[in-house]
Protein backbone atom coordinates (compact mmCIF):
# COMPACT_ATOMS: atom_id res chain seq x y z
CA UNK A 1 0.00 0.00 0.00
CA UNK A 2 2.64 3.05 -1.26
CA UNK A 3 -0.57 5.59 -1.24
CA UNK A 4 -1.77 6.11 2.23
CA UNK A 5 -2.84 10.10 1.81
CA UNK A 6 -6.62 10.27 2.47
CA UNK A 7 -6.76 6.09 3.89
CA UNK A 8 -8.06 5.25 7.17
CA UNK A 9 -6.13 4.01 10.23
CA UNK A 10 -6.97 1.95 13.34
CA UNK A 11 -4.02 2.74 16.24
CA UNK A 12 -4.15 1.25 19.49
CA UNK A 13 -2.20 2.64 22.10
CA UNK A 14 -2.12 6.13 20.67
CA UNK A 15 -2.33 8.21 23.88
CA UNK A 16 1.13 7.36 25.30
CA UNK A 17 4.73 6.19 24.54
CA UNK A 18 5.47 4.67 20.90
CA UNK A 19 2.13 5.30 20.02
CA UNK A 20 1.98 9.12 19.72
CA UNK A 21 4.96 8.63 17.51
CA UNK A 22 3.27 6.32 15.13
CA UNK A 23 0.17 8.40 15.28
CA UNK A 24 2.18 11.36 14.28
CA UNK A 25 4.01 9.27 11.30
CA UNK A 26 0.73 7.92 9.71
CA UNK A 27 -0.77 11.68 9.87
CA UNK A 28 2.49 13.11 7.83
CA UNK A 29 1.42 10.43 5.34
CA UNK A 30 -1.86 11.72 4.87
CA UNK A 31 -3.85 9.25 6.97
CA UNK A 32 -7.21 9.79 9.02
CA UNK A 33 -6.91 8.27 12.23
CA UNK A 34 -8.72 6.60 14.73
CA UNK A 35 -7.10 6.99 17.85
CA UNK A 36 -8.03 4.02 20.75
CA UNK A 37 -6.69 3.91 24.44
CA UNK A 38 -7.67 3.62 27.46
CA UNK A 39 -6.66 8.00 28.93
CA UNK A 40 -9.83 9.45 27.40
CA UNK A 41 -7.78 12.80 28.32
CA UNK A 42 -4.20 11.62 26.92
CA UNK A 43 -6.48 10.32 23.67
CA UNK A 44 -7.30 14.15 23.18
CA UNK A 45 -4.41 15.73 23.55
CA UNK A 46 -2.96 13.66 20.49
CA UNK A 47 -6.26 13.62 18.08
CA UNK A 48 -5.77 17.75 18.47
CA UNK A 49 -1.80 17.50 17.95
CA UNK A 50 -2.51 15.12 14.74
CA UNK A 51 -5.17 17.59 13.35
CA UNK A 52 -2.71 20.13 13.61
CA UNK A 53 -0.61 18.18 10.53
CA UNK A 54 -3.93 18.02 8.33
CA UNK A 55 -5.73 15.26 8.65
CA UNK A 56 -9.11 14.13 10.24
CA UNK A 57 -8.52 12.05 13.46
CA UNK A 58 -11.31 11.07 16.36
CA UNK A 59 -10.05 10.11 19.64
CA UNK A 60 -12.08 6.52 21.19
CA UNK A 61 -11.40 5.77 24.92
CA UNK A 62 -10.92 1.90 24.53
CA UNK A 63 -10.06 -0.55 26.69
CA UNK A 64 -8.58 -3.32 24.21
CA UNK A 65 -8.62 -6.39 26.76
CA UNK A 66 -12.38 -5.61 26.57
CA UNK A 67 -14.14 -7.59 23.26
CA UNK A 68 -17.69 -5.41 23.46
CA UNK A 69 -15.14 -2.45 23.71
CA UNK A 70 -13.05 -3.43 20.33
CA UNK A 71 -16.55 -4.04 18.69
CA UNK A 72 -17.41 -0.51 19.33
CA UNK A 73 -14.55 1.15 18.33
CA UNK A 74 -14.81 -0.78 14.93
CA UNK A 75 -18.66 0.05 14.51
CA UNK A 76 -17.71 3.53 15.11
CA UNK A 77 -14.64 3.96 12.68
CA UNK A 78 -16.97 2.91 9.96
CA UNK A 79 -19.44 5.32 10.46
CA UNK A 80 -16.86 7.82 10.85
CA UNK A 81 -14.80 7.27 7.96
CA UNK A 82 -16.47 4.24 6.33
CA UNK A 83 -13.26 2.09 5.14
CA UNK A 84 -10.47 1.07 7.55
CA UNK A 85 -7.44 0.76 5.38
CA UNK A 86 -4.77 0.02 7.83
CA UNK A 87 -4.44 -1.76 11.64
CA UNK A 88 -1.89 -0.87 13.78
CA UNK A 89 -1.83 -3.14 16.85
CA UNK A 90 0.27 -1.35 18.99
CA UNK A 91 -1.39 -1.19 22.62
CA UNK A 92 0.66 -3.78 24.98
CA UNK A 93 1.50 -3.88 28.91
CA UNK A 94 4.53 -5.83 30.54
CA UNK A 95 4.93 -6.83 33.68
CA UNK A 96 8.97 -8.04 34.53
CA UNK A 97 8.84 -10.41 37.21
CA UNK A 98 10.20 -13.72 38.36
CA UNK A 99 7.32 -16.11 36.75
CA UNK A 100 6.20 -17.76 39.58
CA UNK A 101 5.83 -14.60 41.42
CA UNK A 102 3.08 -13.56 39.34
CA UNK A 103 -0.18 -13.40 39.71
CA UNK A 104 -3.33 -15.24 37.66
CA UNK A 105 -4.97 -13.15 36.48
CA UNK A 106 -1.74 -10.79 35.54
CA UNK A 107 -0.59 -13.36 33.61
CA UNK A 108 -3.95 -13.57 31.97
CA UNK A 109 -4.54 -9.88 31.31
CA UNK A 110 -0.96 -9.43 29.52
CA UNK A 111 -2.36 -12.00 26.82
CA UNK A 112 -5.32 -10.89 26.90
CA UNK A 113 -4.06 -7.17 26.32
CA UNK A 114 -1.15 -8.24 24.14
CA UNK A 115 -2.19 -11.06 22.02
CA UNK A 116 -6.12 -12.15 22.16
CA UNK A 117 -6.79 -8.05 21.55
CA UNK A 118 -5.05 -7.53 18.69
CA UNK A 119 -6.09 -11.00 16.68
CA UNK A 120 -9.66 -10.04 18.05
CA UNK A 121 -9.72 -6.50 16.46
CA UNK A 122 -7.75 -8.17 13.69
CA UNK A 123 -10.62 -10.43 12.90
CA UNK A 124 -13.26 -7.59 13.02
CA UNK A 125 -11.25 -5.57 10.30
CA UNK A 126 -10.38 -8.29 7.97
CA UNK A 127 -14.30 -8.72 6.28
CA UNK A 128 -14.35 -5.24 5.16
CA UNK A 129 -10.64 -5.56 4.18
CA UNK A 130 -10.93 -8.47 1.62
CA UNK A 131 -14.26 -6.95 0.43
CA UNK A 132 -12.22 -4.42 -1.30
CA UNK A 133 -9.30 -6.14 -1.90
CA UNK A 134 -6.70 -3.97 0.20
CA UNK A 135 -5.85 -3.32 3.42
CA UNK A 136 -2.75 -4.30 6.08
CA UNK A 137 -2.45 -4.80 9.63
CA UNK A 138 0.69 -4.30 12.00
CA UNK A 139 1.47 -5.72 15.18
CA UNK A 140 3.60 -4.52 17.46
CA UNK A 141 5.45 -7.04 18.26
CA UNK A 142 9.26 -6.95 20.19
CA UNK A 143 12.82 -8.04 20.76
CA UNK A 144 11.22 -10.38 23.14
CA UNK A 145 9.17 -12.23 20.84
CA UNK A 146 12.47 -13.36 18.62
CA UNK A 147 14.49 -14.65 21.95
CA UNK A 148 12.88 -14.12 25.01
CA UNK A 149 14.79 -12.58 27.93
CA UNK A 150 14.94 -13.85 31.62
CA UNK A 151 12.03 -12.74 34.10
CA UNK A 152 9.69 -12.05 30.63
CA UNK A 153 7.87 -15.09 30.24
CA UNK A 154 3.99 -13.94 29.50
CA UNK A 155 5.48 -10.53 27.75
CA UNK A 156 8.06 -12.78 25.67
CA UNK A 157 5.36 -15.36 24.99
CA UNK A 158 2.62 -12.77 23.76
CA UNK A 159 4.98 -10.96 21.64
CA UNK A 160 6.07 -14.25 19.56
CA UNK A 161 2.91 -14.98 19.46
CA UNK A 162 2.06 -12.22 17.46
CA UNK A 163 5.19 -12.62 14.93
CA UNK A 164 3.22 -16.25 14.55
CA UNK A 165 0.18 -14.68 13.96
CA UNK A 166 1.61 -11.78 11.46
CA UNK A 167 3.32 -14.81 9.76
CA UNK A 168 -0.03 -16.94 9.00
CA UNK A 169 -1.85 -14.02 8.29
CA UNK A 170 0.31 -12.91 5.19
CA UNK A 171 0.08 -16.90 4.45
CA UNK A 172 -3.62 -16.57 4.53
CA UNK A 173 -4.67 -13.48 3.15
CA UNK A 174 -1.97 -11.72 0.55
CA UNK A 175 -3.46 -13.45 -2.24
CA UNK A 176 -6.52 -11.75 -1.42
CA UNK A 177 -4.85 -8.00 -1.49
CA UNK A 178 -4.68 -7.39 2.31
CA UNK A 179 -1.22 -7.84 4.26
CA UNK A 180 0.14 -8.13 7.61
CA UNK A 181 3.73 -7.00 8.90
CA UNK A 182 5.04 -7.46 12.35
CA UNK A 183 8.17 -5.00 13.80
CA UNK A 184 9.94 -5.34 16.80
CA UNK A 185 11.73 -2.75 18.49
CA UNK A 186 14.44 -3.57 20.91
CA UNK A 187 15.02 -1.24 23.88
CA UNK A 188 13.14 2.38 22.83
CA UNK A 189 14.77 5.66 24.67
CA UNK A 190 12.36 8.87 25.46
CA UNK A 191 9.41 6.94 24.98
CA UNK A 192 8.03 3.38 25.82
CA UNK A 193 8.55 0.21 28.22
CA UNK A 194 12.79 0.13 28.65
CA UNK A 195 12.39 4.46 28.98
CA UNK A 196 9.74 4.06 32.08
CA UNK A 197 11.96 1.29 33.32
CA UNK A 198 15.31 3.32 33.33
CA UNK A 199 13.50 6.54 34.79
CA UNK A 200 11.87 4.62 37.46
CA UNK A 201 14.79 2.02 38.50
CA UNK A 202 17.85 3.90 36.90
CA UNK A 203 18.46 0.99 34.63
CA UNK A 204 20.51 0.58 31.31
CA UNK A 205 20.31 -1.34 28.44
CA UNK A 206 23.58 -3.50 27.87
CA UNK A 207 25.59 -1.95 25.65
CA UNK A 208 26.25 -4.67 22.81
CA UNK A 209 22.10 -4.38 22.41
CA UNK A 210 22.29 -0.55 21.67
CA UNK A 211 19.07 1.64 21.81
CA UNK A 212 16.35 3.24 19.61
CA UNK A 213 14.26 6.22 19.20
CA UNK A 214 10.50 6.20 19.15
CA UNK A 215 10.95 8.42 16.09
CA UNK A 216 12.76 4.93 14.16
CA UNK A 217 9.60 2.89 15.16
CA UNK A 218 7.35 5.18 14.05
CA UNK A 219 9.57 4.96 10.64
CA UNK A 220 9.38 1.63 10.99
CA UNK A 221 5.65 1.36 10.65
CA UNK A 222 5.50 3.42 7.67
CA UNK A 223 8.09 1.28 5.78
CA UNK A 224 6.47 -1.74 6.53
CA UNK A 225 3.05 -0.67 5.47
CA UNK A 226 4.44 0.95 2.29
CA UNK A 227 6.98 -1.69 1.35
CA UNK A 228 4.79 -4.56 2.40
CA UNK A 229 7.09 -6.22 4.45
CA UNK A 230 6.99 -9.17 6.49
CA UNK A 231 8.89 -8.13 9.40
CA UNK A 232 11.09 -5.03 10.49
CA UNK A 233 13.49 -5.26 13.38
CA UNK A 234 14.15 -1.55 14.84
CA UNK A 235 17.38 -1.69 16.82
CA UNK A 236 21.01 -0.92 15.64
CA UNK A 237 24.37 -2.89 15.62
CA UNK A 238 24.62 -6.46 15.20
CA UNK A 239 21.12 -7.77 16.48
CA UNK A 240 20.15 -9.33 13.43
CA UNK A 241 23.22 -11.24 12.72
CA UNK A 242 22.99 -12.37 16.26
CA UNK A 243 19.21 -13.96 16.10
CA UNK A 244 20.10 -15.47 13.08
CA UNK A 245 23.01 -16.99 14.97
CA UNK A 246 20.71 -17.84 17.43
CA UNK A 247 18.12 -19.49 15.33
CA UNK A 248 20.89 -21.59 13.70
CA UNK A 249 21.85 -22.47 17.04
CA UNK A 250 19.87 -22.18 19.88
CA UNK A 251 22.45 -23.53 22.67
CA UNK A 252 24.96 -20.83 21.26
CA UNK A 253 21.68 -18.28 21.43
CA UNK A 254 21.22 -18.63 24.86
CA UNK A 255 25.02 -18.29 26.14
CA UNK A 256 25.15 -14.80 23.64
CA UNK A 257 22.25 -14.09 25.87
CA UNK A 258 24.30 -14.35 28.60
CA UNK A 259 27.18 -13.00 27.74
CA UNK A 260 25.48 -9.82 26.48
CA UNK A 261 24.05 -8.84 29.95
CA UNK A 262 20.56 -8.94 28.42
CA UNK A 263 19.48 -11.87 30.90
CA UNK A 264 21.09 -10.01 33.86
CA UNK A 265 19.62 -6.75 33.37
CA UNK A 266 16.36 -8.18 33.41
CA UNK A 267 16.33 -10.04 36.83
CA UNK A 268 17.92 -7.05 38.32
CA UNK A 269 14.28 -5.40 36.84
CA UNK A 270 12.45 -8.72 38.12
CA UNK A 271 14.41 -7.99 41.55
CA UNK A 272 13.70 -4.47 41.93
CA UNK A 273 10.32 -5.21 41.15
CA UNK A 274 9.46 -7.95 43.36
CA UNK A 275 11.18 -5.56 46.15
CA UNK A 276 8.50 -3.08 45.62
CA UNK A 277 5.80 -4.78 45.44
CA UNK A 278 6.59 -6.12 49.18
CA UNK A 279 7.25 -2.66 50.03
CA UNK A 280 3.86 -1.97 48.50
CA UNK A 281 2.03 -4.81 50.19
CA UNK A 282 3.62 -4.08 53.67
CA UNK A 283 2.73 -0.63 53.74
CA UNK A 284 -0.59 -1.05 53.00
CA UNK A 285 -0.37 -3.48 55.57
CA UNK A 286 0.68 -1.03 58.21
CA UNK A 287 -1.96 1.46 57.24
CA UNK A 288 -4.54 -1.22 57.36
CA UNK A 289 -3.24 -2.07 61.30
CA UNK A 290 -3.19 1.61 62.35
CA UNK A 291 -6.85 2.39 60.77
CA UNK A 292 -8.46 -0.63 63.01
Amino acid sequence: MKDLKGRTAILTGASKGIGVYVARALAKQGMNLVLAARSASALEEVRKSVERLGVRAIAVPTDVGDRSALESLVERSRSEFGAIDVLVNNAGIELIMTYHKLQPEEIEEIVRVNLVAPMHLTWLVLPGMLERGQGHIVNMSSLAGKAGPACNESYGATKAGLIGFTQSLRGTYRRHGVSASVVCPGFVVQEGMYAKTKEEFGLEAPRRLGVSKPEAVASGVIRAIKKELPEVIVNPGLIRLLLAVAAMSPGLGEWIGERSGVNASFQKLAELRENQRVESEQDAGDSGTAQS
